[in-house]
This record gives structure tokens, C-alpha cells and sequence, in this order.
């Protein structure tokens, strides 16, 4: 099989058959990382020993290095993978993705522009919200509604439709790749104050590259034929309450870590309030929203810190 001079890195964690999945689609491509990296978070012997047993099937085929993990943290799995990279492009992947035959090859294709840095995968299986309301709600930002973008309340949004290639300011942590370079020349790592399995550690990394590469003159993109499915496995998942407090209390910090200020302090109260009640229409746990708002006025200082006592 031909090898693609990219570095595959994939944290996994409690999930062998995903995994199993996940690492056989992207050797059934027309072309072949030269080197995978998997960091193994899962503390049960027998799935480790699986996990490892599923990655050597692939080491007559390229190069591949499995690391066990102690600790459960996502952001220090993907440090260290990154660590062991090889290759000047690095892509990052879920352990529950399902990549197309030619997804590397279209990843490398794009590289050959040295004008992007970044490039930020589509989900297949993401369902389009299309709807204006969430405008209204601090939930999207009108201004910047044709490409990826990161709004003022510190959530991440890909445009609802778009073809070709258009900018983006931030990626998905299931499949996005980036120039190992730039990480090293700016000391740029997943912030491992974050922990668990959310979306807030790949908010932070790569809206942080997108702001190096901006200064730069670099771009960051998504492009239409770099796409994979995301399938959400469900062998193992944050616990939703400690999700809804993740997503209220993440924010927070990361909004004061990237110096968002005031403006962003009441864009992100505006579209909890909303969120709340959308919740609560929903039947969707509002308690568990309500105590989390609750948390993170009362240990605001803690939160601001990186400490998240929940």
C-alpha cells in the first residue's frame, strides 16, 4: 500500500470495537498513514491488551506506536501523541470515525498549498441546523454565519451549507489536521486542565493555532472533500451531567483564557439563559443545566483558574 507522509494520531479509551472500526477504515483507503499513534486511556487490562492487539494487525503495513495511558484525560493523551509524531502533517482523529478511501489523500492534496495551516473535517452524520433562531440566542454569529467560526458565547459553529473550500476559525476534535511546525514553533498543546471526553480541549487547540496562523498570513479551512462519519460509539461516554457542566463551566474558562471580555461574559449568560429553557421544553435533565449555572457563579474564581472541583 502506498504511504501518505502524514502522522495519524488517535486517543482511545474503553472503546475496542469502535476502534477496531475506526482504524480499519483508514486502511482500507487508497492510501496509507505513514505512521499511527494510539494512546490508550483504558484502565480494564483485557481491552488495553485488545486495543493493542487491533493496532499490531497494521505493523507490517506502516508504522505504528501504542501507548498505555494512566490518567483519563483526553488533552494528555493527544500531548503526548503528538510527542511522537513524525511527520510535518498531523491528523487528529477520534477512535469512532469512519473515514472515506480517499479522505488522507484529499488531506494531503490540500496540504500542497503551503498557504494552509489547518483543515477542519466534515461530519457525514451531523445533522444541519439551518434554523436563524440560534442567532437570536447568542448561539451563532450572523456576522460570521458563511464560515467555521467561534462566537462571542464560546461555542464552536461550521456554516450550515457551503461547497468548495471556506475559511474556519476553529475544528472538530473527531478529524481535523494541521502543520506540526507551526504547533512547535508557537509551543501550541492541548491544555490538560481540560479533562474528560468533551469538545471544549479542541475548541481550545485549534482556535488558538487559527489565531498563529492568522498572524501568519496563514489559512485555515474546511473543504468539502475532506469528510468522514462521525458515529458517536456509545461503549463509553462522559456521564451527561458531567457534560452539561463541562459544557457551561469549560466555556467560561476558556472564554477568560482567550480574552474574549465583557462582551462575551453577557453573550454567554444570554444564550445559557436560553439554553436553559430549551431544556427545559426539551425534558432534557434542566436540573442539571440550572445546577451547573449555579456552580459556576459560586466557583468562578476556581473555574477561571482551570479548576473544575464538579
Amino acid at each position: 500500500m502506498k504511504k501518505l507522509p502524514i502522522s495519524l494520531l488517535i486517543p482511545t479509551m474503553n472503546r475496542p470495537q469502535a476502534f477496531a472500526r475506526t482504524i480499519e477504515s483508514y486502511f482500507c483507503g487508497k492510501k496509507v498513514p505513514s505512521q499511527v499513534v494510539v494512546v490508550d486511556q483504558s484502565k480494564d487490562e483485557e481491552i488495553a491488551n485488545s486495543i493493542n492487539d487491533i493496532l499490531n494487525k497494521y505493523s507490517n503495513v506502516t508504522d505504528v506506536l501504542y501507548i498505555r495511558q494512566d490518567v483519563a484525560s483526553l488533552t494528555k493523551a493527544r500531548n503526548i501523541a503528538l510527542k511522537y509524531a513524525k511527520e510535518e502533517i498531523i491528523v487528529c482523529s477520534d477512535d469512532d470515525v469512519d473515514v472515506y478511501e480517499d479522505t488522507l489523500e484529499n488531506v494531503y492534496k490540500i496540504f500542497e498549498d503551503s498557504n494552509i495551516a489547518m483543515i477542519a473535517g466534515l461530519d457525514d452524520n451531523a445533522e444541519s441546523t439551518k434554523t436563524k433562531i440560534g442567532y437570536l440566542l447568542g448561539l451563532k454569529s450572523f456576522k460570521y454565519r458563511k464560515i467555521g467560526h467561534v462566537t462571542n458565547s464560546m461555542l464552536g459553529r461550521y456554516p450550515s451549507v457551503f461547497s468548495g473550500q471556506v475559511e474556519t476559525q476553529w475544528a472538530m476534535g473527531y478529524f481535523f489536521a494541521f502543520r506540526k511546525s507551526i504547533a512547535d514553533t508557537y509551543q501550541l498543546c492541548w491544555d490538560e486542565k481540560l479533562l474528560g471526553y468533551a469538545y471544549a480541549e479542541d475548541l481550545d487547540f485549534s482556535y488558538a493555532y487559527y489565531k498563529v496562523a492568522k498572524a501568519e498570513g496563514l489559512r485555515c479551512v474546511l473543504d468539502e472533500t475532506v469528510h468522514v462519519k462521525h458515529c458517536c460509539s456509545k461503549e463509553y461516554r462522559t456521564p451527561s451531567r458531567k457534560s452539561t457542566f463541562m459544557y457551561i463551566c469549560h466555556r467560561k474558562y476558556l472564554s477568560a483564557k482567550h480574552k474574549l471580555g465583557r462582551k462575551a461574559d453577557i453573550a454567554m449568560w444570554w444564550s445559557n439563559y436560553w439554553m436553559l429553557w430549551i431544556r427545559r421544553f426539551r425534558k432534557e435533565n434542566p436540573k442539571d443545566f440550572k445546577d451547573a449555572i449555579k456552580f459556576s457563579r459560586k466557583n468562578k474564581q476556581d473555574i477561571l483558574q482551570g479548576q473544575f472541583l464538579f
